[in-house]
């Protein structure tokens, strides 16, 4: 059984520990949570590679790796996630639960101590980042924001989002631009970090064995624990229960062999943090969350109007995505479609097994965040970020308990923001 606790350590600081036997190993968590975009946005994107390349006592990724083969093979990655409408930057590990390996008393600790290392006493040159560990990181940053568009079916959702949340901060660049990257520099990068530290609220994970009170003396030994009086406070994220206008359609031409079609819609305000989250969701997975769903089985199967076709219920935002790949001949065809699969869903038209089929998906979904401790370090993240405290375990009840009433007035509220076709070029 597992316990989840949270706590204020301090100031600015939190920690969110996962107690369980379930696991051989053990996940922890530091992240500095930021607003999204900005002009530090390429900066703080940037910010924890060059610090994951040494502090002051480990100054090189040698040395750092050399610490990590003494905690018995402990991974240290540095993290850059949009949460809700906030940035999560810092660093994650995972290491053999201590209780498992002979003569491993003392990991977990050694582990949250080289953690705050990374964060809070890194290597400098002259009294800024070092110069050649910038210049790497900052090309490797301007490589990841080129990279997005290499995969077409991760770059439309993501094209969708910025023009469809140009004005909110869900719309901006999660790495910021190539043109900030660009002017990343050891100088820029130091002051940007200082800031980071001021302003931040920093956020603290463990899943594993130990009891909360051993997990949070672990933390309070190190510099992790102190005050950040100068922190400033999560602002919610802007939820628009509709869209502004009406629907926009953007057609952009791209080398890309098959088109992607993605359709962004508003919720009528369901999101973490309200309206009916729990009808929502089922609403989602019938709609288009799951191999039984009416656009698996209508707009895929029956009509073979594209390649694939799923709804994403984005629950921190408060939106709604609808992702396929098409044909370019079929964007009209494909679109009415699913548009008037969501009729479908609006008017009732929604069966017993369907309502079965989504409630069981959503359980085994939720389910299997149980069982693996870097999945539920990204859940409860994203709880932390949005200042809720909802388990799995809870999302499974409220999604059993939703009646057919609740998913069709979901329907019903759900309303078309934004239609985005990425046509290849060659059609």
């Amino acid at each position: 059984m597992q316990q989840v606790t949270r706590k204020k350590l301090a100031e600015g600081v939190h920690l969110t520990y996962v107690t369980t036997p379930k696991f051989k190993r053990a996940v922890v968590r530091v992240a500095l949570l930021l607003p999204l975009g900005g002009p530090d946005a390429a900066l703080r994107a940037c910010l924890p590679h060059v610090l994951r390349r040494g502090t002051k006592r480990l100054p090189d990724l040698r040395a750092i790796g050399e610490a990590l083969d003494d905690l018995y093979g402990a991974r240290i990655e540095a993290i850059v996630r949009r949460e809700g409408e906030h940035l999560a930057v810092g660093f994650l590990s995972d290491c053999i639960d201590e209780s498992c390996a002979p003569g491993a008393d003392g990991l977990t600790a050694g582990v949250i101590r080289l953690l705050a290392e990374l964060l809070c006493d890194p290597y400098t040159q002259e009294g800024v980042f070092c110069p050649d560990y910038t210049a790497g990181e900052r090309e490797n940053l301007i490589d990841r924001i080129a990279a997005q568009k290499n995969d077409p079916r991760v770059w439309a959702p993501l094209r969708l989002t910025q023009l469809m949340c140009a004005d909110e901060a869900y719309g901006q660049p999660v790495h910021g631009t190539k043109e900030q990257a660009e002017k990343v520099t050891e100088r820029k990068l130091y002051a940007a970090y200082q800031r980071a530290l001021d302003e931040a609220q920093l956020e603290l994970f463990y899943c594993g064995p130990l009891a909360p009170d051993t997990v949070e003396g672990l933390f309070m030994d190190t510099p992790l624990a102190q005050p950040r009086p100068k922190a400033l406070p999560l602002p919610p994220a802007v939820v628009l229960a509709q869209p502004k206008g009406t629907a926009r359609e953007v057609v952009e031409e791209e080398p890309v062999t098959q088109g992607k079609l993605s359709l962004g819609f508003r919720t009528g305000g369901a999101s973490l943090t309200g309206g009916d989250a729990a009808a929502y969701w089922v609403f989602q997975t019938l709609y288009g969350g799951s191999t039984s769903s009416k656009l698996f089985l209508h707009v895929r199967e029956q009509k073979s109007l594209c390649y694939y076709a799923s709804a994403q219920f984005i629950a921190p935002k408060g939106i709604m995505m609808v992702n396929s790949g098409i044909e370019n001949r079929d964007f009209a065809a494909a679109r009415d479609e699913i548009l008037r699969q969501l009729d479908e869903c609006r008017e009732g038209h929604i069966g017993d097994d369907e309502m079965d089929a989504a409630r069981k998906a959503l359980a085994t979904n939720w389910g299997a965040m149980l069982d693996d401790p870097l999945t539920l370090e990204r859940y409860w993240l994203g709880q932390a970020a949005a200042g809720t405290m909802v388990a799995p375990e809870e999302r499974i009840a409220q999604a059993g308990a939703v009646s057919r009433e609740r998913v069709v007035a979901a329907a019903q509220a759900t309303t078309l923001d934004m239609v985005y076709f990425m046509k290849g070029a060659a059609g």
